[in-house]
C-alpha cells in the first residue's frame, strides 16, 4: 500500500483510544449464530487482541466505555479504562478527546475493538501516514463505507463522525478543516468482525480474512 509518509513531531505524545460498548452489549448482530455467552466471550477475545496490538504500538492506550466492568480486562492488557458518561459512540470519543487534550496529547488514534487481524505495523503505518503538523489519516473498512481507524493530528482537527457512511463523512470533515488527508488501506485495519458472514470468513481464513 502506497501513501505519503510524514515526519512525526520530535516530542510527540500520542494516545490510542478504543471505544467499546461493553461485553454484554457487544456483537449483537451475531445473535443468529452465537449465544449471549459466546458473544461476550468473543467480544472479550477481540478486545484483548486489539489492546495487545495497541500496546505494542503505543504506551498510552485508553478504552472509553459505559461499562465499568471492563476495567479488569483493560488493565490486564496494560491499558486504562475511562468510563463514558454520555450516550453514543461519538459522544464517548469526544469525552476521551477532551481528556487527551487535557493531558497534553499531540496525536490521537482511534481503533475499533473488533479488528481480529490488526497488526502493530498497521497501527504504525496509520500514524506514519498522518500528515504533520495538521492532518488526518483514515483507514476504511472492506466495504469502503465505514471507518475502522482514524489518526488526528492535532486531536481536535475534525469532528468525530462514526456511524453509517463515516468514511465519506470523515473525508468531508477533513476537507472542511483544510486538513491534509491520507487514506490507508491495509487488510488488518479493513477487516472488522461484525456479522455472521464476517465470523464465517474469519473462522475459515484466520489472519488472511
Amino acid at each position: 500500500m502506497r501513501f505519503r509518509r510524514y515526519p512525526r513531531p520530535v516530542t510527540e505524545r500520542k494516545r490510542i483510544i478504543i471505544p467499546h460498548r461493553g461485553l454484554a452489549a457487544s456483537k449483537t448482530r451475531l445473535a443468529p449464530v452465537l449465544s449471549p455467552e459466546e458473544r461476550m466471550a468473543l467480544g472479550a477475545r477481540l478486545l484483548t487482541r486489539v489492546l495487545e496490538v495497541a500496546r505494542q504500538a503505543a504506551d498510552d492506550v485508553v478504552v472509553i466505555s459505559p461499562s465499568a466492568s471492563l476495567a479488569a480486562l483493560v488493565e490486564a492488557a496494560g491499558a486504562r479504562l475511562s468510563v463514558q458518561r454520555g450516550l453514543g459512540l461519538n459522544a464517548g470519543l469526544d469525552q476521551a478527546r477532551r481528556e487527551a487534550l487535557s493531558d497534553g496529547v499531540d496525536t490521537l488514534l482511534v481503533f475499533h475493538g473488533d479488528l481480529p487481524n490488526l497488526q502493530a505495523s498497521e497501527v504504525d503505518a496509520l500514524l506514519t501516514a498522518c500528515p504533520s503538523p495538521r492532518g488526518v489519516a483514515i483507514a476504511p473498512d472492506r466495504a469502503g463505507t465505514g471507518t475502522n481507524g482514524l489518526c488526528l493530528r492535532p486531536p481536535g482537527i475534525i469532528e468525530f463522525a462514526f456511524g453509517d457512511g463515516s468514511f465519506a463523512r470523515h473525508q468531508a470533515e477533513a476537507q472542511a478543516a483544510a486538513a491534509r488527508l491520507e487514506i490507508v488501506r491495509l487488510p488488518g485495519l479493513a477487516f472488522d468482525l461484525d456479522t455472521p458472514a464476517d465470523l464465517a470468513r474469519w473462522l475459515e481464513l484466520g489472519d488472511a480474512a
